[in-house]
């Protein structure tokens, strides 16, 4: 009889995978604060700009990368049932989402003046926004190449080629930023619109790194990428089932958080804005090593499915599940204990350190259950199980967190900021709790992907 390994060596295990995305999500997130940093120096119409014109690139961005992303899942169940060229394969149909996607955006660059005409901000802010939008719209094909390999390389448990692949992308960003938006070292002084096209480098660089790996005499012999490289209804059918509902959830929850920050702050005034701002940096930073937990337990759980046992895909989970509640539970703890501390390292105003104590203790409320949703999203993608989460996601946002804040709002306006962070914290912890029990219920166990995908033990 073989032994199961112990709950720490699972932990272990996580942590072998999940390292290298947590420091892969970390370097995006230094990208995008380079890019805002360097866009501020130009002035205020610039620094008003990067943040709307970022927000609607990246929100275009998500709906390929959603659907190239469910490679992960693929290539992991491949990988469990031995079928290592299949995971290749899957990795393949990534090209041809980005060209058809890149297909399809070029008319859509022409649309970027006439939206942010409509949007109508002041006209030095817009046509900044115009400069950098219609060139980072560019990078979905990079974007989607990165997404499906990124994918590919956890899937099939070797991710660390994907941290060096963003640490490189990083450092041309922030050269090229520099040179471009300044016209530095003799390149051409661009302002905003050299931010973007240092951004698209950027993208390139991450893709051309993961591409090589891809098609090295390694990857080709162990997982066949120099052999099945047509294109495959099918497989680009499963992507489409599985990561179509995550690309939509994604959409959407960008788009809820939008809102919230644009015009559901904006009426509890300038000192709240800045709070919730500074507050969700805190957030991002707090769950970026839970996203890799959950992106390596999307590998793990299909690995497990792949090889006909679903107990092994929930034992990781509970362990998972375990990491991410101490951490973030901790993470809660600092926030209730300490947040005017907190507050005052980006702040010395008392009405916005104020604010932002209200906001870092409902935020404190719901760290936890926020690991428990991370945690099982991954661990049900790792299974195909998009559909149902996405819809719990869209449901709880839309109709909790937005339009339960706004009722909330307009009824009981004496709550004052509370109102709307006390059903962000619901949403939140409706949303982690459906997850569980959803996982627990167990439908994930019965889905097959493939026809070829063993029968459940």
């Amino acid at each position: 009889m073989v032994r199961e390994p112990s709950l720490r060596a699972d932990m272990r295990r996580i942590l072998s995978l999940a390292v290298p995305s947590i420091g892969a999500n970390v370097a995006r997130m230094l990208m995008g604060f380079i890019d805002f940093t360097m866009v501020s120096w130009l002035g205020t119409d610039a620094q008003a700009a990067i943040s709307p014109a970022t927000i609607m690139v990246f929100a275009v961005l998500c709906i390929g990368n959603g659907i190239a992303a469910a490679v992960t899942t693929f290539a992991a169940q491949s990988l469990g049932r031995g079928e290592r060229h299949e995971a290749g394969a899957f990795g393949w149909q990534t090209f041809y989402l980005a060209v058809a996607f890149g297909i399809v955006m070029w008319p859509t660059t022409w649309l970027v003046p006439e939206f942010f005409r409509w949007v109508g901000h002041a006209p030095g802010v817009m046509a900044a926004e115009i400069d950098y939008t219609r060139i980072a719209l560019w990078c979905v094909a990079p974007s989607i190449i990165v997404s499906g390999l990124d994918g590919f390389f956890t899937g099939v448990q070797r991710p660390a080629i994907t941290l060096v692949g963003v640490v490189v992308a990083l450092v041309t960003n922030a050269v090229l930023n520099y040179g471009l938006i300044f016209g530095r070292w003799g390149m051409p002084e661009m302002g905003v619109a050299g931010a973007a096209l240092a951004t698209l480098v950027g993208w390139w660089v991450r893709a051309a790194i993961l591409m090589a790996a891809f098609w090295s005499k390694d990857y080709g012999r162990t997982f066949g990428t120099r052999r099945r490289i047509g294109p495959s209804l099918r497989r680009l059918h499963g992507l489409l089932f599985v990561g179509g509902p995550s690309a939509l959830q994604w959409l959407l929850d960008i788009a809820a958080w939008a809102v919230f920050m644009t015009f559901m702050m904006a009426r509890y005034g300038t000192p709240a804005m800045a709070a919730t701002n500074i507050a969700i940096q805190y957030m991002h930073l707090a769950f970026m090593p839970a996203v890799g937990i959950g992106m390596a337990l999307t590998s793990l759980v299909g690995h497990a499915i792949g090889e006909g046992r679903p107990d092994r895909a929930a034992r990781r989970t509970r362990a998972a599940v375990i990491m991410t509640s101490a951490y973030m539970g901790s993470i809660g703890l600092l926030f209730a204990l300490a947040p005017a501390t907190l507050m005052r390292v980006f702040s010395g105003d008392p009405d916005v350190i104020a604010a932002g104590c209200i906001v870092l203790l409902w935020a404190a409320v719901f760290q936890a259950f926020d690991g428990l949703s991370i945690t099982y999203s991954g661990a049900l993608r790792g299974a195909g199980d998009t559909r149902w989460p996405a819809l719990a996601f869209i449901g709880y946002a839309w109709g909790v967190f937005l339009g339960g804040g706004w009722l909330v709002a307009r009824l009981a306006p004496g709550l004052g900021l509370n109102g709307p962070w006390m059903m962000c914290t619901l949403y939140i912890m409706l949303l982690g709790l459906t997850l569980w029990w959803r996982f627990a219920r167990g439908a994930w166990r019965r889905i097959r992907l493939e026809p070829s995908a063993p029968a459940v033990r």
